[in-house]
């Protein structure tokens, strides 16, 4: 397991998931939706303007696939949390941004599981929050 060292890691990986929910194939689809409603660790980030949510045991693996993220183990995803952590800050909780995850998630799907959520909010270089453009989604 390759774990993120830098933000670009998580950047590729946002980009990754964003492709998988925009595509053709249903697998890859329902892969990306299931990890965002179903990971208790998610990322937020802006999708052309928009606040997007990621899961966090996908997002913090360096160039993760579906195989792989299938053979993950508990003891991976506190791995995971920790390189996440050093990348990108310490992670919250606030009702605010739980609304917003529901909000975002009716949009992906009717059922969301509720279960407690925990965030990290990634920045870009400026400090301001990552903003996927047209150009980085094609």
């Amino acid at each position: 397991m390759n774990l993120v060292k830098k933000r670009s890691d998580i950047v590729e990986n946002l980009i990754a998931i964003e492709k998988m929910l925009a595509s053709s194939k249903k697998d890859e689809r329902e892969f990306a939706v299931n990890q965002i409603l179903n990971d208790p660790n998610i990322i937020i980030y802006k999708s052309l303007g928009e606040n997007h949510f990621g899961p966090c045991s996908f997002l913090g693996i360096k160039k993760c696939t579906i195989e792989e993220h299938a053979e993950m183990t508990d003891s991976d995803v506190k791995e995971i949390i920790k390189a996440v952590t050093v990348v990108i800050g310490r992670s919250f909780s606030n009702d605010t941004t739980n609304e917003k995850f529901l909000d975002y998630a009716s949009t992906i799907d009717k059922k969301i599981p509720k279960i407690s959520r925990t965030y990290w909010r990634i920045k870009d270089e400026r400090g301001k929050n990552l903003n996927l453009s047209e150009k980085d989604l094609k």
